[in-house]
């Protein structure tokens, strides 16, 4: 697939990001989700491990892998469908992926940005991708990262 900028695609995404970013990132509890969850649905750690194919003490290992953040993405997934849940793995950009592509395209151009985006909340969105194409076409897009 060939690498090349979508500003569709780039505002879709965004706008798919804002439900994500209004989740607290540090809502995960210390023990874990996998105990958390395992302990208000009144489960033991050997019927976990019943449900793994593991032991009670191996059922344990993998809820303290979890809450330590050692364990593999498949691993996770095993254990979420041992507690019949569903994993949702997600990068939640910390500012929009359009500011970001424009922050980027400022620093590689090194000319200021046009005006019309310090008033990005009384644009559409229309208007904010035509106004980021016309930067976007006086900057080399290979060499933007």
């Amino acid at each position: 697939m060939k690498n090349r900028l979508n500003l569709t695609r780039l505002a879709e995404l965004d706008r798919q990001f804002c439900d994500f970013a209004k989740l607290q990132p540090a809502a995960a509890p210390r023990c874990g989700w996998t105990k958390t969850v395992r302990l208000a649905l009144g489960m033991s750690s050997q019927a976990l491990g019943e449900r793994l194919g593991v032991s009670a003490q191996g059922a344990r290992k993998l809820e303290q892998a979890e809450a330590n953040g050692n364990i593999t993405l498949n691993t996770l997934a095993r254990l979420a469908h041992g507690l019949d849940c569903e994993v949702r793995y997600v990068f939640v950009p910390r500012t929009s992926l359009v500011e970001q592509v424009l922050r980027r395209t400022h620093e590689v151009a090194g000319f200021p940005m046009p005006s019309v985006f310090a008033a990005t909340d009384a644009l559409t969105e229309a208007q904010r991708l035509q106004a980021l194409s016309v930067v976007l076409a006086q900057v080399n897009k290979r060499g933007l990262w």
